[in-house]
């Protein structure tokens, strides 16, 4: 039974809609955030139907600081367009928040990853720096590295595609597949990022080298330097699963989005191929094989959606049955009959 209230007195990110509008090209099941709140009113929508997003109590990251983030992420890149300069001291702060509360919240048995999904494609370029920088804090966590390396990390993977601001925007977002010469243009972004962190005043070579080396291939096959194994450093190798991740789920003005179990699966399938095993592993500790989003059969025929992960027991996620019930599966007698 659908609970319906008014769009006014929603607060943000604590509920799901439970139904498509199509006006707004808004689908069953997303989170609704402040700006899906301003978009409904403007569009004369005052009562929609919801349910709780029983998710939010185990969230490694406050949605709030997403969102916060998101909007500093935001000015950073139209700073770096404008001006060709960026306030290094607020990304560093940036990063660290998004650090620290993962290093924070990361003990709990149960994760859920508040991503931040873009509105328009316009917003790729600054919802994709800020979770390619969550999910590689979080495969780093999840691996056992120092915290002192893990905010590294962080730092790094959200100025990954700084580069791309040296490359033309109509290229960046062009609604088509990309000629041979266009994407060698594309390729050197990863070069251009190295030398704007050092224009700026970056030069940490840990954090450097996951600018510079995120592309690379555990077979051989990236680019630019085409390394391969260990050869490849560490924070590049983390960073790269973070990247393809976010890049499939995404839509974009040229593709559409893969849902999240086909995107780990595709991040699997390519272990020792495309990724480090050993990086997998983790993003597979963190994410389940189920991830969060991922509607499922269950053995005895009930459907359930995916609401959250839990480390070391990827087959056993929490779910949540109809519109409120939430169910730990290692508790159940059931299990997950296949994907839907």
């Amino acid at each position: 039974m659908n609970l319906f209230v008014s769009v006014d007195k929603i607060e943000p990110w604590k509920y799901i809609l439970n139904a498509n509008i199509p006006e707004l090209k808004l689908s069953k099941g997303i989170i609704i955030t402040e700006k899906i709140k301003e978009n409904l009113l403007k569009k004369g929508i005052f009562v929609i139907p919801i349910i709780k997003n029983s998710a939010i109590e185990y969230a490694v990251l406050r949605n709030e600081l997403v969102e916060q983030s998101y909007n500093k992420v935001k000015e950073f890149w139209s700073s770096l367009y404008e001006k060709q300069k960026i306030d290094k001291d607020q990304f560093i702060d940036i990063s660290q928040d998004i650090a620290e509360s993962i290093i924070d919240n990361f003990d709990d048995d149960v994760i859920y990853i508040p991503l931040k999904k873009l509105q328009n494609f316009d917003e790729y370029t600054y919802t994709h720096s800020l979770n390619v920088s969550i999910v590689a804090t979080l495969i780093t966590k999840a691996m056992g590295f120092d915290n002192f390396l893990v905010k590294k990390v962080s730092l790094s993977a959200l100025l990954h595609d700084i580069g791309k601001s040296k490359i033309d925007i109509n290229l960046i977002n062009a609604p088509r597949g990309l000629t041979k010469e266009e994407f060698e243009q594309i390729k050197n972004h990863v070069k251009y990022g190295k030398e704007i962190c050092y224009e700026q005043g970056i030069d940490d070579e840990n954090i450097i080298s996951g600018i510079l080396y995120h592309h690379e291939r555990f077979d051989g096959r990236g680019y630019l330097s085409r390394l391969k194994e260990e050869e490849i450093p560490i924070f590049g190798r983390i960073i790269a699963i973070a990247d393809v991740y976010d890049a499939l789920t995404s839509k974009r003005s040229y593709k559409g989005c893969w849902n999240n179990y086909k995107a780990v699966s595709h991040i699997i399938q390519n272990s020792t191929k495309m990724f480090d095993p050993d990086c997998v592993s983790a993003f597979v500790k963190v994410f389940g094989i189920y991830p969060p989003g991922t509607k499922v059969l269950l053995s005895d025929y009930r459907i359930a959606t995916v609401i959250a992960s839990k480390k070391d027991n990827e087959l056993q996620p929490l779910l949540q049955i109809g519109n409120q019930i939430v169910v730990d599966l290692a508790s159940e007698k059931s299990y997950i009959l296949k994907v839907l």
